[in-house]
């Protein structure tokens, strides 16, 4: 072993391959073989040119997230991942270069599992990534040992000797046995024990065409489930990586089909979406189940290798236990015909994942209904379920509003409540809200009058609605109450509170519309 700590000798390692090598990385560069993924090209572009440099003992993880990624100086890899999530995207998608537009290549480029040190491997020789498909995920989702840990104190560089690729195969299978073993002694004595029956995680993409969307329930096998709104959610191995667990017991709110959130994946897990070509908006679905402190429980990932996006599941639920979404939108599949989803997190489940086809590459617009069945109106536009609350309950009509078809207006939410709505980071919209006056007026057998029933509505902190009474704005026919240029929030989100006056606070339905 070199003096440097390198597996390999260091002496020639570039040696008279260096040319094809680098005409190796120009074609990934540049054939398109890669997607759309700029962070992937960075870093892959990177690494290379310090290999080829000789200053493979500066390829570290600070170094690429400065140099190749443009993070600040003060770049903490404890808080973001995104150089781990980056080589992790670009490890795989160098697979399956390899497998498919590459496979004639004279050269492949391997980014070794748990390195960022590229290897440079002649077609005749066994890819070196030919290991237990489950060494790659341990390696990646193990927390690091403690400091004075004599094992594995800072990451092992690699080398490749073009002069001695008869040791190349021995030395990698010996480094990942000992990566493997390693792994598996930390994940038995230092990792807390799981409650809940943990699975590991793999994949078996599902059969036929691709589907123009996709409503994917993650975690262990589940069985498929038509929810409320009559939309059918399915379950196939999407993911690798990470562990999958199960939460059969746990009671979810903010939602009428708790089922969803009772399994799901987390750690450091890989998802692939095979698609049609098209432009998509993907929804990832949470309910918080543990009970830790808030600051242990953050969420990042990425689509197709893009921006590291980070998510706070309780923040944005408003609590444990409750449901609650994120969306992404003018997402298109990559040069695979798939879309990739990268997902770190240490306790956070993501439950599951909605892909829905766009036309616009704007949000698809939100109709919800307080009530428990979807619905198609008059205009043959989709209702969905109640879905983003918390708080509140469902209202009791009285038994002479029950006998009539009151259509949207059947049900309503009551008393004391919110809606938190997920859409694009400071996007505009129309927002609608429904109003049917419930209990009070002649048309509920004459119990009481204006004045009744009086309530605030806000939206993102600023009053749309001050005082407002239904009977006195339309007596006993609905109300609908129309506000152009609503802004969602910084965090993408559309925050609807309804503060009850005299009485509860009520609403049938609320439609939320992107503008122009």
């Amino acid at each position: 072993m070199a003096a440097g700590g390198t597996i390999f000798e260091s002496e020639h390692a570039l040696g008279d391959d260096l040319e094809l090598e680098r005409a190796e990385l120009d074609w990934l560069l540049t054939s398109g073989v890669l997607g759309r993924s700029a962070n992937i090209a960075r870093v892959l572009k990177y690494v290379c040119e310090e290999r080829f440099g000789g200053r493979a003992d500066q390829i570290k993880e600070y170094n690429i997230a400065v140099e190749a990624l443009g993070r600040r100086p003060s770049f903490d890899p404890q808080t973001d991942t995104i150089v781990r999530v980056t080589v992790h995207s670009l490890r795989k998608r160098l697979n399956d270069i390899y497998q498919t537009a590459g496979a004639s290549r004279p050269f492949r480029v391997v980014m070794p599992p748990g390195h960022y040190v590229p290897i440079f491997v002649p077609a005749k020789t066994p890819a070196p990534e030919n290991h237990p498909p489950e060494a790659e995920h341990l390696v990646e989702s193990v927390q690091s040992p403690p400091a004075q840990s004599p094992i594995f104190t800072s990451p092992v560089e690699l080398e490749y000797h073009p002069g001695n690729r008869g040791r190349v195969g021995l030395w990698i299978g010996v480094a990942l046995v000992a990566i493997v073993c390693f792994t598996m002694w930390t994940l038995r004595t230092r990792l807390p024990k799981m409650q809940e029956p943990v699975v590991g995680a793999a994949t078996s993409a599902p059969s036929g065409p691709p589907p123009d969307q996709i409503r994917a329930l993650m975690g262990v096998d589940r069985k498929p489930y038509t929810d409320r709104s009559g939309l059918t959610w399915s379950f196939a191995r999407y993911c690798e990586g990470g562990t999958n667990t199960q939460l059969s017991n746990l009671r979810v709110g903010g939602t009428e089909d708790p089922y969803l959130y009772q399994s799901g994946v987390r750690g450091i897990a890989h998802c692939i979406f095979p698609v049609k070509q098209g432009t998509y908006e993907i929804h990832l679905h949470f309910a918080e189940a543990s009970d830790l402190e808030a600051a242990t429980r953050p969420a990042t990932f990425s689509i197709n290798a893009g921006p590291h996006i980070g998510f706070d599941v309780v923040s944005e639920a408003g609590g444990d236990g409750i449901a609650t979404s994120t969306i992404v939108t003018g997402v298109t599949p990559e040069n695979d015909g798939a879309i990739h989803l990268d997902y770190i997190s240490e306790v956070s489940l993501l439950n599951a994942v909605e892909i829905l086809p766009e036309s616009s590459g704007k949000q698809v617009l939100v109709r919800l209904l307080a009530g428990p069945a979807s619905m198609l109106d008059s205009n043959k536009q989709f209702w969905l379920s109640d879905r983003y609350f918390s708080g509140g309950r469902r209202g009791q009509t009285p038994q002479q509003a029950r006998l009539a078809d009151l259509g949207m207006y059947a049900f309503d939410r009551i008393g004391r409540f919110r809606y938190n709505i997920p859409a694009v980071p400071f996007a505009k919209y129309r927002l609608r809200l429904y109003f049917r006056e419930p209990w009070f007026g002649r048309e509920n057998g004459g119990i009481g009058g204006l004045g009744s029933r009086v309530f605030d509505v806000a939206c993102n902190g600023s009053m749309l609605l001050k005082d407002f009474d239904i009977l006195r704005e339309g007596g006993s026919a609905p109300v609908v109450k129309t506000f152009e240029g609503i802004q969602a929030s910084a965090d993408g989100r559309i925050e609807l509170s309804f503060l009850p006056v005299v009485n509860y606070a009520v609403v049938n339905a609320i439609e939320v519309i992107p503008e122009d």
